[in-house]
C-alpha cells in the first residue's frame, strides 16, 4: 500500500493484508517497522502466533466476529471457529509522511459491520537516532446497524487476556525485553496499568533499541503487555468489560510511538522524547 521514509531510511511499510489466510483475520498492518539505523521492530506471522502481524488494529470479538485471528475463547476454552472477520482498506492516500484512508470491517459472513477512518503519520524527531509515529482510528457501525459491541477473552472469563486494540508485536531479542512505565519497571508493573506511556526495550543484533508508546490522555486504556513467550504490547479497549459503540459515540483510538536507537532507563528521558513528539501533534487530548 505504501511506505514511509525518514532521512532517506525506510522506517515503515504498510501492507493491505489481503493475502492473509481467513483464520488470521486479514487486515492492514505496518511491517516491517525499523529504527533509523535499520533495526527491525516488528514481527509478522511468527510460528507461535501466526495471526500477529506487526502493528495492527484487532479485536477478538466484535458483534460475534473474530477480528484478532486464531482461536476464540469459549466456555470450553480456546477453539478455532469459522467466525473470522476481515478488514478491507480503500481510498488510501499518502503525502508528506501521512497515510490516511478508509477500512471496511466485514463480519464472519462477509457483511459490512463497521466503517473506520484511519491514519498513520511518520515524522522526524529532534533527538538524534529517533523518529515518531502516530496511529489514529475512528470506528463506527456500518449501514443501518445501531451499535457495535467490542469484547475480549478476559470478558469471557480468560484471566489476564483483555487484549484487543492497536497492538504491536515485537521480534525476539538477544536478551529478555525490558519494560518501563510510570508505575515502575517490569512487565508486572505495566500490565493492566493506566500509565500514560510505556517503554519496551529490546536488544537486536547487539544493539539496544527502544519503543516508547503513549496514549491520548483523555481516555487511557489499560496496557496489555507480554514479554514471556513473545514480546507484544498495546492499549486494551475491553480489558474487563465490553465496550459499546454507536454513531454518536464512535470508538476513537490513538497510539503514539517514539522509536529510538538506544536504551531508555528513566522517566525523565521518556518525558523529553514525548514532549517533542506531542509538540508536533495537533491535539493529544482528543
Amino acid at each position: 500500500m505504501g511506505s514511509f521514509k525518514i532521512h532517506g531510511a525506510t522506517v515503515a511499510q504498510v501492507n493491505d493484508g489481503v493475502d492473509l489466510a481467513a483464520m488470521l483475520s486479514p487486515r492492514p498492518y505496518l511491517h516491517p517497522l525499523r529504527t533509523l539505523a535499520g533495526v527491525p521492530l516488528t514481527e509478522a506471522g511468527p510460528a507461535d502466533h501466526p495471526h500477529h502481524v506487526g502493528l495492527s488494529l484487532a479485536f477478538s470479538d466484535v458483534n460475534g466476529s473474530n477480528f484478532w485471528g486464531g482461536s476464540t475463547f469459549t466456555r470450553r476454552g480456546p477453539e478455532v471457529l469459522p467466525n473470522h472477520g476481515r478488514q478491507v482498506p480503500s481510498g488510501w492516500l499518502y503525502k508528506d509522511g501521512l497515510g490516511e484512508g478508509a477500512v471496511t470491517w466485514l463480519d464472519r459472513n462477509g457483511r459490512e459491520l463497521a466503517l473506520e477512518q484511519r491514519s498513520y503519520r511518520c515524522r522526524t524527531h529532534p533527538h538524534a537516532d529517533t523518529w515518531s509515529l502516530s496511529f489514529d482510528s475512528v470506528l463506527r457501525p456500518a449501514g443501518e446497524l445501531e451499535r457495535l459491541t467490542v469484547s475480549s477473552s478476559a470478558v469471557k472469563g480468560r484471566v489476564g487476556a483483555g487484549y484487543g486494540g492497536i497492538f504491536w508485536r515485537l521480534p525476539p531479542g538477544d536478551a529478555p525485553a525490558k519494560v518501563l512505565c510510570s508505575e515502575g519497571a517490569g512487565t508486572e508493573a505495566a500490565h493492566g496499568s493506566l500509565s500514560p506511556w510505556l517503554v519496551v526495550g529490546i536488544r537486536q543484533g547487539g544493539k539496544d533499541v527502544s519503543v516508547v508508546l503513549a496514549q491520548n490522555l483523555a481516555e487511557l486504556h489499560p496496557w496489555f503487555v507480554r514479554t514471556e513467550g513473545y514480546v507484544g504490547a498495546g492499549p486494551a479497549v475491553a480489558w474487563d468489560k465490553p465496550v459499546t459503540v454507536d454513531r454518536a459515540n464512535p470508538l476513537q483510538l490513538s497510539l503514539h510511538a517514539v522509536i529510538h536507537d538506544g536504551h531508555i532507563t528513566s522517566s525523565h528521558h521518556v518525558d523529553e522524547l514525548l514532549l517533542h513528539h506531542f509538540s508536533s501533534t495537533p491535539d493529544r487530548t482528543s
